[in-house]
């Protein structure tokens, strides 16, 4: 029989951890521990004589229990009970960590109207591993409608959301829990839809310099935004020199392309392009990777 006394803690073990093994060498069982903790571990049942309990090899004591006050992340290990013939009786794995903190969701639609994404942090690292279960369901359904949130990309806290409702007059709720051995924690956030649409930033960027100290500059919608003919964009086009602190945005634009006039000559401009739905729902995306393109210095005939 397992029998393990923790004071402070919750401790969760499974059941394989806890069922004998082979005489020779028990199986190690995991015991997870709330730093600060005090800890008891008996070994077996807290009756065996002639016993010594050992930390990474070193013996710490001469008893069938060992006591742990005020635990801390440098009393992780693997402590061993043992006979006097050197037998080893058990064998324990020492995790210390934290019970995660309520996570903080972010979540944002660069796919509108087809999916959104929702990523989370933690406030403090609980250092020990830790799983996420992500749902969501319209505000007015029951909880046992709530459909599991697809992972989405190579993050374990972001997931996409698809199928939601568009225009609808009630949010949609997002319920993030983090759980690990010593507890869980669950943070339940709601959105509108179109509140937090935000398209990635334009793509291919191109800049032609004209005559007359002008360049024509063209874009395309970013390729996340499924569908640029029946959900338009509109975008801001900015431009630098030198600094950034120079910088001028012009629009918006509900075409993919504008001229910039007025240039200098000599001068080398960085631009940038900015989108966001022309219903001015949610935010502008990220500014676009800045290209960049000097004006000649010879001159033009008009």
């Amino acid at each position: 029989m397992c029998l393990i006394y923790i004071f402070g803690a919750l401790v969760i073990t499974s059941g394989v951890f806890c069922q004998g093994t082979a005489a020779l060498q028990p199986a190690v069982r995991d015991l997870f521990v709330a730093v600060g903790s005090s800890v008891k571990i008996p070994c077996t049942d807290g009756e065996e004589k002639g016993v010594e309990w050992r930390f990474n090899s070193s013996v710490l004591v001469s008893s069938p229990v060992i006591s742990i006050q005020n635990a801390s992340l440098k009393d992780q290990g693997i402590y061993t009970c043992q006979k006097q013939t050197g037998d080893v009786v058990q064998s324990v794995s020492l995790h210390l960590g934290y019970p995660p903190s309520p996570p903080h969701v972010h979540c944002w639609s660069p796919s509108y109207p087809k999916r959104a994404i929702c990523s989370w942090t933690l406030t403090s690292d609980p250092i020990l591993p830790t799983q996420y279960i992500a749902t969501y369901r319209n505000f007015s359904d029951p909880v046992s409608s709530a459909r599991q949130c697809q992972k989405w990309g190579d993050q374990d806290r972001q997931c996409a959301l698809e199928e939601l409702e568009i225009f609808a007059r009630e949010p949609t709720l997002i319920n993030i829990t983090a759980v690990n051995a010593l507890g869980s924690a669950t943070q339940i956030q709601p959105f509108i839809f179109e509140q937090i649409v935000k398209p990635d930033p334009p793509e291919n960027v191109s800049g032609i310099i004209m005559p007359g100290r002008k360049v024509s500059v063209q874009w395309s919608p970013p390729h996340t935004w499924p569908d640029p003919v029946n959900f338009l964009l509109k975008y801001k086009v900015r431009f630098h020199w030198g600094k950034p602190e120079t910088a001028r945005t012009l629009g918006p634009y509900e075409s993919n392309k504008m001229v910039l006039s007025g240039l200098v000559a000599g001068r080398t401009y960085y631009i940038q392009i900015s989108a966001k739905d022309i219903l001015d729902d949610g935010q502008s995306s990220e500014w676009s990777a800045p290209i960049h393109i000097t004006i000649p210095t010879i001159l033009y005939l008009k």
